[in-house]
This record gives structure tokens, sequence and C-alpha cells, in this order.
């Protein structure tokens, strides 16, 4: 038989849970919108700051968390920068969901990993995956796959500033 101080200590955990989701959602959301503005190089190569939230989040919290932060966040700053459901929200919810997944996967079946390996591969796969959003949604007929040396080298370093971010993230937390 379960006590109500277990009930009520059980339901203060799920409370602060939800909570640090709900901050995490609205952080990565937030930098999402800062970083639209930015210049780059082609449309969907960016730093990707946001994705510091989402690896925290897997890390800290658990790989579902971290998939429904970087789902979220990309639905919130395109309600938010007035392209909800537009072509460059489903480019961007394609990358961000991408790199939630495998950088999950990688931190649960290769716990060895850096941190950094966890965040590059993240990056290459949110590239890999706009990219092939675009190649659906627009040209089908066109091979785009020539940017997947560009996206390999962008991806890197990109990848690399989110994961050091995220180390730092998670040690003075």
């Amino acid at each position: 038989m379960i006590s109500e101080q277990e009930i009520s200590q059980s339901e203060k955990i799920k409370v602060r849970q939800i909570t640090l989701i709900a901050i995490l959602t609205a952080c990565a959301a937030a930098l999402q919108m800062l970083e639209s503005p930015l210049p780059r190089i082609l449309p969907w190569l960016k730093i990707g700051l946001a994705n510091v939230i989402t690896l925290y989040a897997i890390i800290r919290i658990n790989s579902f968390a971290g998939i429904g932060i970087a789902a979220l966040r990309t639905c919130i700053a395109a309600f938010v920068l007035g392209s909800f459901l537009s072509p460059v929200h489903i480019i961007s919810f394609a990358g961000a969901v991408a790199a939630a997944v495998i950088m999950a996967i990688i931190f649960h079946y290769l716990p060895k990993s850096s941190i950094c390996i966890i965040s590059i591969l993240g990056a290459i796969a949110s590239n890999i995956s706009q990219l092939l959003t675009v190649q659906i949604l627009f040209a089908s007929n066109l091979t785009i796959w020539f940017h997947l040396a560009i996206i390999v080298w962008v991806g890197v370093p990109t990848g690399l500033i989110v994961g050091k971010i995220t180390y730092e993230l998670l040690r003075r937390t």
C-alpha cells in the first residue's frame, strides 16, 4: 500500500519534470527564434543552438523528453514567426526530430560516446534530413545530394559548438 506522503512525493517529482520540460521547450523555441534571422550560407545550414537544449534533455531527463522538446520547439517557433505548417516549418521539424532521434539512439546504445560526437552526428542527421525533405517537397527531379559534402563540413563544426555548449551546461547544472 502506498502512503499519502509517497503519492505526494511522486506527484511532486512528476510536476517538477513536466515543469522542467516546459521551461526547456520555451528556451529551445527562444533559441530557434533568435537564430532564425541570422545569415546563412545555405537556407538549412545554421548552428542549431536549440539542439543544446534537446541534447541536454536527452541526457538529463530521457530520450522522449528530448525528442518532444525538439518537436514542440519547432512548432512554437514556427507559430510565433508566422511559418507554422509552411515548408520552412516542415524542413525545420524534420531536421530537429531527426537530430533528436539520432542523438538519443547514440546516447543510449553507445554510452561511451562523447557529447561532442553525439552532437556532431545529430547535426549531420539534421542536415541530411532537411536536405531529404527539400528533395521530397521541391526538387524530386533534381539531384541536390551534391550538397552532402557541404553538409558534413558544416555539420562537424556546428555539432562541435553545440556539443561544447551542452557539455558546459551539463557541468554547471
